[in-house]
């Protein structure tokens, strides 16, 4: 009689167990947390969609942190568009600055810039790490985009901050695309001289600087030609003066990268025109020997 008993309620206990899908919750979970904890992305996000989808078909709770989980699991799988879902249903409930980041570093790493840009604009964050890096990517991002005028916006508001030297970049050129040549000049020789290795900056400074030289060069020879006598010749002298400047601090630069790069052959045609420039003929025929 005892034995039967038991028999019945182990019976009893099974299909209670059959008849409740929610008794299968905690086992689906625990999986979805160990393929988790391994970086098995693929299969957490399978799990934890199950999971989810059983749940909310029985009107059973879901935790914030399975959802966290699903979200993360979703990113790192490319599934991009369930994961905007939830983490907008995760932050617009509480927003919370590693999650954001976290949601911001995975847009950043499958290239949805658009994306990343629009969340770092959405959300004013609190942690003042965080709060660095979204004025970083905003720079860097509206920069990838073609927004100029927003890049010198953004980092002219944030002028007491310490910024990046790609940051600081990122200003120069869009200061020159805005056609602010007297600031990005000044702005790019301070970022050199804070980062006098800082190849990048380096390269595209040389050309900037060679470029408006050789322009206003051209310039002032073409209005010289045209009336040629002792007084424009003197103005022409005055005014050449100004553009050598130009000439010296590319020549610096050029100077400076061919001292990483002595074969760069791009570098030294810079070198020889900016010799030529300032009068060096015997430095620009060595440049022009390396040429041939």
């Amino acid at each position: 009689m005892k034995n039967l008993r038991v028999l019945l309620t182990i019976i009893l206990a099974v299909t209670l167990f059959a008849c409740n899908p929610l008794a299968k919750l905690p086992g689906i979970q625990n999986g979805a947390d160990a393929a988790f904890d391994l970086g098995d992305f693929e299969k957490a996000y399978q799990l934890y969609t199950e999971y989810v989808n059983l749940a909310e078909a029985n009107q059973a709770e879901v935790s914030d942190a399975v959802y966290a989980k699903l979200a993360k699991a979703s990113l790192e799988t490319d599934k991009f568009g369930e994961a905007k879902t939830l983490y907008a249903k995760l932050l617009d409930k509480n927003q919370d600055d590693d999650l954001l980041l976290e949601y911001a570093q995975g847009l950043q790493k499958g290239g949805k810039l658009e994306d990343e840009l629009a969340l770092w604009n959405k959300y004013e964050v609190k942690d003042t790490k965080v709060m660095q890096r979204q004025l970083e990517r905003q720079v860097a991002l509206n920069a990838e985009l073609g927004n100029n005028a927003e890049v010198v916006s953004l980092y002219e508001a944030a002028k007491d901050d310490e910024l990046t030297k790609e940051t600081t970049f990122a200003y120069v050129k869009a200061l020159a695309e805005e056609d602010q040549s007297t600031k990005a000049k000044k702005v790019s020789k301070d970022l050199i001289k804070a980062n006098p290795d800082y190849k990048e900056a380096l390269e595209w400074g040389g050309k900037y600087f060679y470029e408006l030289a050789d322009k206003r060069y051209k310039y002032e020879m073409a209005k010289y030609n045209k009336k040629k006598n002792a007084t424009t010749y003197a103005y022409l002298r005055r005014d050449l003066k100004k553009v050598s400047a130009d000439f010296r601090t590319a020549r610096g630069y050029f100077e400076k990268l061919r001292e990483m790069e002595p074969e760069n052959k791009s570098y030294i045609k810079y070198l020889k025109n900016c010799y030529l420039r300032l009068e060096q003929k015997d430095k620009a025929a060595q440049m022009d020997k390396l040429l041939k």
